[in-house]
């Protein structure tokens, strides 16, 4: 059976990326939106005459308040030198366009883990805005990543909705590896374990396509 033939057959083409991508771009758009609109809206609040430093959600616990980051993750790096902070934001770039581009070629039965990327996706690049809008590179400039949520008492820092949802990305991202994949180590339903036979049928399909051009290309 020729490659083609079994993806066709394969439940009417659900391997196909047809109608699969446009879901993940919404998703995507609306979090990135949804990140740099809490960012600003604590930014007017907080940075208005009069405002207070911190406004409490769960007294005692979580409270909302506004920091500018200058480095990654806890402030890390806040200090380093030029390059070194061009070269974190290259790579962030990088990594982005390389998660979004594993997206689009991914079956498109395997939702959690293309939810997934997508989370991560706009968690980075929601941030990534910030650290180019800020110029965080420059030794004694203004602002940075905007943060907003205190969870400094559960042992975190002063967080965002972006970093919210790459949390929430790499959650998912365990459960499709563990649980909901053809790949997971433990496939949770039948569904994943037919997916996983699929592929392997693909992937045999594949290897006989290549053997037999290459036997019609030696004879």
């Amino acid at each position: 059976m020729s490659e083609n033939k079994l993806l066709n057959e394969k439940d009417g083409g659900r391997y196909s990326m047809k109608g699969s991508r446009w879901w993940g771009v919404w998703i995507f758009l609306i979090l990135v939106f949804i990140d740099q609109l809490t960012k600003l809206f604590a930014q007017v609040y907080f940075e208005a005459a009069g405002a207070p430093q911190s406004v409490p959600i769960i007294k005692g616990w979580i409270e909302l308040t506004l920091t500018h980051n200058r480095g990654i993750s806890y402030g890390m790096g806040a200090n380093a030198p030029e390059w070194a902070k061009i070269l974190v934001v290259a790579v962030t770039g990088v990594m982005m366009t390389a998660l979004a581009i594993l997206y689009f070629k991914l079956d498109k039965r395997r939702v959690w883990l293309r939810t997934a990327l997508v989370f991560v996706v706009a968690g980075g690049v929601g941030n990534l805005i910030d650290r180019v809008y800020y110029r965080v590179w420059v030794t004694g400039g203004a602002g940075g990543v905007r943060d907003m949520v205190d969870l400094s008492r559960f042992g975190f820092a002063v967080c965002n909705f972006a970093d919210f949802f790459i949390s929430a990305g790499a959650v998912m991202l365990v459960l499709a590896m563990l649980f909901l994949d053809p790949i997971a180590l433990f496939p949770a339903t039948k569904k994943y374990k037919d997916m996983a036979a699929d592929a392997d049928a693909i992937e045999q399909a594949k290897k006989e396509a290549r053997s037999a051009q290459k036997q019609a290309k030696n004879g």
